[in-house]
């Protein structure tokens, strides 16, 4: 029977070359598109698991203990099981921040998203001034939240510049108590709310108007389309990636709001502007609740995790639709 000769027995250019092959086989391997995108990720990918993966199981077990800081370190609690979340699920305080919070970020997202639509209707051609409107028009973004909580602190006083010019408005004395009354102030900081994030959704909109392909709306316009029907079966459909995603950007950020109703009001009056950061961080550093505030947070990791879930399933719809109807052109 006749040996095939090995690698190691073959001649020096025979395994030159399946050298050579070898290597332009793992080359080739590399120059994948799909390789060529992942392998970069992982470096990172691999820090973000570890990063959040410590901190999510060290909340996890915290919220199985029955821990409050004045009872020492974390790790000489004793076991409680699942008995937190059973509170949290019956606290009527936590379960109508819930309600809270969402009833204020649907309030704020909606007005901000239709005050930031048609501020862009208004502006996305090209007129003279524009860059200095643009530019005055997004200061409010890049203000600090400290300040803008102390702005309109001084703006809704009872004696101050908002009831002055209602009272103008009017013909009558107006004093509305914009931070001790209950329904006042959860007005109060939806208003701040939209004063301060009306410019991300007016920069978002701008950006996919200035974006639209003007070939369709010159046909429209060549068929004899007004320009209510060129917006409404024209643009508005090509807008509808852009409005999704400015819902969702705008709406994950609203859901975790603290610092402008805990710089205007503290959550109060009574309760009637705490929201669930403000819930958790009352009862984790005031009452000293730790693992009932971890079992809390747990509990609204599911509910935004279902959220989030909900709205990127809505972004591929939206994007599938969306190439679904460019596959006929090409």
């Amino acid at each position: 029977m006749t040996r095939l000769p090995d690698t190691a027995a073959a001649p020096p250019g025979v395994a030159a070359a399946s050298t050579r092959s070898r290597r332009l086989t793992v080359g080739a391997w590399l120059e994948q598109e799909r390789v060529f995108r992942w392998i970069p990720l992982i470096p990172v990918q691999l820090l973000l698991l570890a990063l959040l993966a410590v901190p999510f199981a060290l909340t996890i077990y915290i919220s199985l203990l029955r821990w409050r800081l004045t009872l020492g370190f974390w790790t000489a609690a004793p076991f409680g099981g699942l008995s937190n979340f059973v509170d949290a699920l019956t606290d009527e305080v936590f379960l109508f921040s819930i309600v809270r919070t969402f009833t204020f970020a649907a309030s704020a997202v909606t007005a901000e998203l239709l005050l930031g639509f048609g501020l862009a209707l208004l502006t996305y051609k090209s007129f003279r001034g524009r860059r200095f409107y643009l530019t005055v028009f997004l200061i409010p973004m890049m203000i600090i939240p400290v300040v803008v909580g102390y702005d309109f602190s001084m703006l809704l006083i009872d004696t101050g510049p908002l009831n002055h010019a209602l009272s103008r408005l009017t013909g009558q004395e107006v004093r509305i108590r914009w931070m001790s009354e209950y329904r006042a102030a959860q007005v109060a900081v939806v208003l701040a709310d939209i004063w301060q994030w009306t410019p991300l959704t007016f920069l978002i909109f701008v950006s996919g108007l200035s974006a639209l392909p003007p070939e369709p709306i010159r046909a429209a316009q060549v068929m004899g389309a007004s320009r209510w029907q060129v917006f409404r079966y024209v643009q508005l459909p090509l807008l509808k990636p852009v409005i999704m995603i400015a819902l969702v950007v705008r709406s994950m950020e609203a859901l975790k709001i603290f610092d402008i109703p805990m710089l205007l009001t503290q959550g109060g009056p009574g309760n009637a502007t705490e929201t669930l950061s403000i819930f958790l961080w009352r009862n984790a550093w005031v009452f000293n609740k730790v693992s009932y505030a971890a079992a809390a947070s747990v509990l609204l990791l599911v509910l935004f995790s279902v959220v989030i879930f909900a709205s990127i399933r809505l972004l591929q719809r939206e994007r599938a639709a969306l190439e679904a109807e460019r596959v006929p052109a090409r």
